[in-house]
């Protein structure tokens, strides 16, 4: 499966399973420096919900592990909560504001 191809499946499996949740890719695949052995690098946020957070993340760490068996790519998400990732200001945050593509 080609890069782009896995970008679209990551972007369709995200919406499907969590419609409302902002999904950021980062790192050397939204820098356009990937290698063909390199992750994709995933920040996603999602928002306040009575469905525990728990329940959530682990739902999309499983789909997501579906488009990783079927690519042979490694996803690495970041899973958070959105109203928690806006009151935080680091390094990794503003790196990620600076390179970071929403799908």
């Amino acid at each position: 499966m080609r890069r782009p191809d896995i970008i679209r499946k990551i972007a369709e499996t995200m919406h499907h399973i969590a419609p409302t949740a902002k999904t950021v890719l980062y790192g050397s695949e939204a820098r356009g420096e990937a290698r063909p052995d390199s992750d994709i690098d995933l920040l996603i946020l999602l928002e306040d919900s009575e469905q525990p957070f728990e329940e959530r993340e682990l739902e999309i760490v499983r789909q997501l592990y579906k488009v990783e068996l079927d690519s042979g790519v490694i996803i690495s998400p970041h899973i958070v909560l959105r109203c928690l990732w806006e009151k935080v200001s680091t390094p990794f945050s503003i790196n990620i504001q600076k390179e970071g593509i929403t799908l």
